[in-house]
C-alpha cells in the first residue's frame, strides 16, 4: 500500500511538472517569439491564465496527434489497430472488430500509447522503423504548421498565442522522441529506428520479437517460434531488458506447446521475477497469464486467484484473456455455472485475439467445458 502511494505521488509531481514547465516554456515562447509585435505589450494578463488553464488540453491535443502519426504509419505498413490510448481517453478494437470509446482508468498508460501488429512477417525492420517514424514526422509537422499559422493570425490574438503554444509543446514531444534514447523499459522512436535500420545485434533482438509477434499473428504453432533466437538475446550485452523479459516469455509459450511444462513454469518465473522491465500499465496480462498456467497447468487454486488480484484492467489487455483466466479458476472450483457464463466473451474473442496461436487449444476447452469434461492438464 505505501509503495502505490509512493508511485501516485509520484505520478501527481510529475504531472504538475509537466503543467508548470509547459506553462513557463509557453509563456517564455510566446514572449520571446512576439517580442517583436507592436501589439505584444497589450496582451491582456488573461490570456496567459487562459493558456495555463488549457496546456492540459493542449498537451494531450499534442500527445494524441503524436499517437496518430503512429497509427497511420502503421496503415501505411499493413498493421492491425489494437488500441489507442491518451490520458483518460482510449478507443479499442472489440471482439467484434468494431473501435469503441471507454474511459482508461489506468494513470500506467495515461501519457499516450498507440498499439498495432503486423501482418505478415516480411521487411519487418523497415516496416517497424517506418512505424516508428511516424510519431516524431506527425509531431513536427503538427509544429511546422502551428508556427506558419503564427504567420497569419493577427498579431496579439489569442488564437496566435494558443497556436505557439501547441507549436512549443509539439516540438518539445518531437525533440524527445527523436532523441536516441530508453527510458521505462522502452527504447525511443529515434533510437528504434536507428536499431533496425543500422542492424547489428540489438536489431536481430528486435527483429526476432517482430517476427514472432507476426507468427502469432499468423496463427503458427508456438512451436515455430525463433527460440534460438530468443536465446542468443541472453548473450547480448546491450539488449534492453523489455526484450529480454519478452524472449523470456516466448520460450515459455515454445515449451508449453511441447508440454514441457516445467521448463515453460521455468521461463514464466523468469517472465515474473524481471518484470519490472514492463511499465506497471503493461503488467496486467501477465498476471492473467500466470492465473491461467497456475489454474490449468499446476491445479493451484490459492496461486491461480492470487495473480488474479494483481490484475489491473486497461484498456491494451483482450476481455477473452480475462474471460479465459476466470474460466480457469471457476473450473478449479468445479463451478459449471460459472465456466459457462465466460465462454461467450471466450468465443467472441477468438476472431479477433491477436495471439491466433492458441485458438485450437482454446476450442479444444471450449469444447470440452460446454460438454461438462475437465480440461486441467
Amino acid at each position: 500500500m505505501k509503495s502505490t502511494y509512493i508511485w501516485l505521488m509520484k505520478k501527481a509531481i510529475s504531472f504538475a511538472a509537466m503543467l508548470v514547465v509547459g506553462g513557463v516554456v509557453g509563456y517564455a515562447g510566446a514572449r520571446f517569439f512576439l517580442a517583436d509585435d507592436t501589439s505584444a505589450s497589450v496582451y491582456p494578463d488573461y490570456y496567459i491564465w487562459i493558456i495555463l488553464l488549457f496546456i492540459p488540453v493542449l498537451y494531450f491535443l499534442v500527445v494524441a496527434w503524436h499517437e496518430l502519426g503512429h497509427v497511420m504509419a502503421g496503415k501505411m505498413e499493413n498493421f492491425t489497430f489494437h488500441s489507442f490510448t491518451v490520458g483518460p481517453f482510449a478507443w479499442k478494437r472489440e471482439d467484434d472488430g468494431r473501435i469503441r470509446f471507454q474511459w482508461n482508468r489506468n494513470l500506467n498508460v495515461s501519457g499516450g500509447v498507440a498499439v498495432m501488429l503486423p501482418e505478415g512477417g516480411e521487411n519487418l525492420a523497415n516496416r517497424f522503423a517506418r512505424y516508428a517514424a511516424g510519431g516524431p514526422v506527425s509531431s513536427l509537422l503538427l509544429t511546422l504548421l502551428c508556427l506558419g499559422l503564427c504567420q497569419v493570425l493577427s498579431p496579439g490574438s489569442l488564437l496566435r498565442l494558443v497556436a505557439l503554444v501547441t507549436a512549443l509543446l509539439s516540438g518539445l514531444i518531437f525533440i524527445a522522441t527523436v532523441l536516441p534514447f530508453r527510458a521505462g523499459g522502452f527504447s525511443s522512436d529515434g533510437l528504434r529506428v536507428i536499431t533496425l535500420l543500422r542492424g547489428g545485434p540489438e536489431a536481430r533482438a528486435d527483429l526476432a520479437v517482430l517476427r514472432a509477434m507476426a507468427l502469432l499473428r499468423a496463427g503458427e504453432p508456438y512451436d515455430q517460434l525463433p527460440i534460438a533466437d530468443f536465446k542468443a538475446m541472453e548473450t547480448i550485452e546491450d539488449v534492453a531488458p523489455i526484450q529480454l523479459v519478452t524472449g523470456y516469455y516466448y520460450q515459455y509459450l515454445y515449451h508449453l506447446s511441447r508440454k514441457e511444462i516445467d521448463q515453460a513454469e521455468t521461463m514464466f518465473n523468469m517472465v515474473m521475477d524481471n518484470l519490472s522491465a514492463y511499465p506497471k500499465g503493461l503488467e496486467g496480462s501477465f498476471y492473467l497469464e500466470e492465473a491461467l498456467f497456475q489454474a490449468k497447468y499446476r491445479g493451484n487454486l490459492a496461486l491461480a486467484e492470487a495473480a488474479f488480484a494483481k490484475f489491473v484492467p486497461n484498456p491494451m489487455v483482450e476481455d477473452m484473456s480475462i474471460a479465459l483466466a476466470k474460466a480457469a479458476i471457476a473450473e478449479l472450483k468445479d463451478d459449471r455455472q460459472a465456466i459457462i457464463a465466460e465462454v461467450p466473451t471466450i468465443e467472441k474473442g477468438l476472431a479477433r485475439t491477436l495471439d491466433k496461436s492458441r485458438v485450437p487449444t482454446i476450442k479444444s476447452w471450449i469444447s470440452a467445458w460446454k460438454a461438462g469434461k475437465n480440461t486441467s492438464a
